[in-house]
């Protein structure tokens, strides 16, 4: 399930962080100024069994085979949410960086402060806050770029939260050893539950709740 933490935590933990580590960046040219003008956009990946990138599908419901030298991923026989960097041609698609997003579904609160036997574990779910730097609805998701406050010490925790009908929101917890030193970019995805036409998603920030509607 979703956010982090050595024993509650497993509701709080498992998904959120298997996604963090899903695809290899690899392939990566190290000079930079060859590049042709990418794009960058979230999408879908169809990874085969030797756990290659074979297509990609855009938001808009785009489809390209994928042209990659020395992309692989951690995953295999399964399609997984990713950034990708990426030049068009055609219908061939030449892409130059992936990265895992973090992607799970919503969860009931109840659900979040419980183990997987039903033992409460938490008291209440943590809400430390992030930047928020974009938020947008695209491929039936609801995506947003955040900021991390961190010394890269321990490991962030995430969930999605669903507070009530139509509402939603971010849980985070930080390690207790790690300190706000520097932001680092973090990207992530919840799929829209089914039948849900409109939505408010918030997430707690250090100027207070960030709420959009959709």
């Amino acid at each position: 399930m979703p956010i982090h933490s050595a024993t509650m935590k497993q509701r709080l933990v498992l998904s959120l962080l298997f996604p963090c580590c899903l695809l290899a960046l690899m392939g990566c040219s190290d000079d930079e100024k060859d590049y042709p003008s990418l794009i960058t956009d979230m999408m879908m990946a169809s990874v085969n069994a030797a756990g290659g990138i074979t297509t990609m599908t855009l938001d808009n419901g785009s489809s390209y085979d994928v042209h990659a030298q020395g992309i692989t991923t951690d995953v295999k026989d399964t399609i997984v949410r990713c950034l990708a960097s990426y030049t068009l041609d055609q219908q061939n698609m030449t892409v130059y960086n992936v990265s895992g997003v973090l992607t799970d579904k919503p969860y009931l609160a109840e659900d979040l402060l419980h183990d997987e036997e039903g033992k409460q574990v938490l008291e209440s779910l943590p809400r430390d806050p992030m930047k928020v730097v974009s938020m947008w609805k695209s491929g039936g998701y609801i995506n947003m770029q955040l900021g991390m406050l961190t010394t890269g010490n321990g490991t962030h925790a995430y969930a999605f939260c669903e507070d009530s009908v139509g509402a939603y929101s971010l849980v985070h917890q930080r390690p207790a050893d790690d300190a706000e030193s520097y932001t680092q970019k973090v990207y992530m995805s919840m799929p829209i539950p089914e039948g849900v036409e409109h939505l408010t998603f918030s997430i707690y920030t250090y100027d207070g709740i960030y709420t959009r509607t959709f």
